[in-house]
């Protein structure tokens, strides 16, 4: 029997409800200001290295200058992303961010004044369509277990980007059997939420866990392990009819 709208509804708020349950108990137990991947070595080099890729991307593919790109942040958490884009020329007006998670909002708006922050379900934002240059989603698909909630999620990114956009994405692509709130997005899923977009798949990152034990070696042992059979991570997808693009971190990139 079909679902009925209002049934849906309650389905994608009690998935909404997990979710904020899930990084609430989260940052209890490991709160920001005490997370250890702020100086762990191994993390650090893992970062350095899906900014250097996406800086690359970026600047090869994204027709124009950058300081005409228009971003939104889908997860955008404390906004530290929407910084990084900010410190390679994109202008405070075009660098919007969405989180459900409301002291991330609060944080991110104290960090980044002059940025646009939105607290809410990005199911339902209220951007126009045909808005946004770039769209990055970086580990927010595994999050969401609900398959109608990501179903609406990926239909609401493609109606905000532009026709030559392209949605950046980084994700977990291997399931974790410690972590029953994370589901791995595999290619398949990927191109079920997106199916009219192109596909632009590239495993990038070490395993996080491994990365984070490599201390005072990581500058000798991060490159030899950082093989394609190590790496936990994809690159992304644009739109049919865009210029290729490629992308870093955890999962993929999309182009329509």
């Amino acid at each position: 029997m079909p679902m009925e709208h209002g049934d849906q509804t309650d389905i994608s708020s009690r998935e909404v409800s997990r979710i904020r349950s899930v990084y609430r108990e989260r940052e209890r137990v490991l709160p920001r200001k005490a997370n250890p991947d702020q100086t762990n070595q191994g993390y650090q080099w893992l970062v350095r290295e899906y900014h250097d890729r996406l800086e690359r991307i970026l600047r090869e593919r994204l027709p124009g200058s950058l300081s005409n790109c228009r971003v939104l942040d889908v997860g955008c958490g404390y906004g530290s992303l929407l910084g990084w884009l900010h410190g390679l020329g994109i202008p405070a007006a075009n660098l919007f961010g969405v989180d459900l998670i409301p002291d991330r909002i609060k944080i991110a708006r104290e960090m980044f004044p002059d940025f646009t922050f939105v607290e809410g379900n990005a199911e339902r934002f209220d951007f126009p369509d045909d808005y946004f240059d770039l769209v990055p989603v970086f580990t927010v698909f595994s999050s969401i277990l609900d398959p109608a909630m990501a179903k609406n999620v990926a239909q609401n990114i493609s109606r905000v980007l532009v026709r030559d956009g392209a949605v950046v994405w980084y994700d977990m692509r291997y399931p974790n059997p410690w972590n029953p709130n994370l589901r791995a997005m595999t290619k398949r899923r990927i191109g079920e939420l997106f199916p009219s977009f192109t596909l632009a798949l590239e495993s990038i990152s070490l395993l996080p866990p491994l990365a984070r034990q490599l201390g005072r070696h990581t500058d000798q042992v991060y490159p030899l392990l950082a093989l394609p059979p190590i790496h936990s991570y994809v690159s992304y997808p644009r739109r049919r009819l865009s210029p290729p693009f490629t992308a870093p971190y955890e999962n993929a990139i999309l182009s329509r």
